[in-house]
């Protein structure tokens, strides 16, 4: 008797755990994501800004990588391998790419904070996490039920991604507001669409990383 309900115990456990792996997973934002962007400043002129800045971005996640696309005057797009912790970017849809490794720091931390705000964005609860870095003060108001994964910040140390990331526990960002020294960007999301596991989140052939990270 003691066997049979041990036996019973391990199959439900391990029934358990499948299923909050399994629920994990999905819990991974897979899809696209659009905002648009404002400016403001005190010495510079906010429209002249708009024009030379994006004024709106699309990302696109899937649980390993994430592409990101800032239009503006010249579009630059940015294609993340979180396997390989490497982006190449391309400006316009020319054929010519750079690539940079993102598992190298390029800014410090000087503080941080985090608290709880009433405000839902796109239907979505969200709690915000601010932090100042060397070049610029940020603030993102992140989901609390949609993440991304895991992989798609965490070699993903420039820019400050991989401590977002961590901090905000994957958290999407839903609205966001940089600090620089002359001017202010503020970007919120306008539209989301989640789409199944097997999303390609990379619009690119892979070999284009082989190519132009040697």
């Amino acid at each position: 008797m003691f066997k049979y309900f041990h036996k019973i115990s391990k199959i439900v456990l391990i029934v358990g755990l499948s299923f909050l792996a399994s629920c994990g997973k999905l819990k991974y934002f897979n899809g696209r994501i659009e905002y648009k962007y404002s400016y403001e400043s005190g010495t510079l002129n906010e429209d002249s800004l708009a024009k030379l800045k994006p004024y709106k971005s699309e990302f696109r996640y899937d649980n390993d990588n994430y592409q990101s696309r800032f239009f503006a005057q010249d579009t630059t797009t940015y294609y993340y391998s979180g396997r390989l912790g490497k982006c190449i970017s391309q400006i316009n849809s020319t054929n010519k790419f750079e690539c940079e490794d993102y598992s190298v720091s390029t800014d410090t931390i000087l503080s941080y904070k985090e608290y709880e705000t009433n405000e839902k964005i796109l239907g979505q609860k969200c709690r915000i996490i601010e932090w100042q870095g060397k070049y610029f003060y940020n603030i993102f108001y992140v989901s609390n039920d949609m993440q991304i994964a895991p992989t798609t910040y965490k070699n993903h140390v420039s820019y400050n991604w991989k401590f977002y990331g961590e901090k905000s526990k994957g958290g999407l960002i839903l609205k966001s507001q940089h600090r620089f020294k002359n001017y202010t960007m503020k970007g919120i999301a306008v539209s989301m669409k989640e789409e199944k596991n097997d999303f390609t989140g990379l619009n690119i052939d892979t070999t284009y990383f082989e190519l132009n990270c040697k």
